[in-house]
């Protein structure tokens, strides 16, 4: 039988802890898509719809830049 690694287990804990608060998760990120939203209202006269795809692609950005600049970090 394999030996459990330690990171597994952590990443078991959080996934836990964060399903256990979801709630407060989903509330955080509502937050942060309404911070974009009404950043987006002195761009111009976007109709709701475009407001919403321009702000998950802004959101996808980040999440993006985030995620290669962890992963070149780890691969190092």
């Amino acid at each position: 039988m394999p030996p459990i690694s330690m990171k597994k287990i952590f990443i078991a804990i959080l996934i836990i802890v964060l399903l256990s608060r979801l709630d407060r998760v989903l509330a955080f990120l509502s937050r942060i898509y309404e911070f974009f939203h009404e950043s987006l209202d002195a761009a111009g006269n976007f109709s709701k719809g475009e407001k919403y795809v321009l702000c998950l692609l802004l959101l996808a950005l980040l999440y993006i830049s985030i995620y290669k600049l962890m992963y070149e970090k780890m691969k190092k």
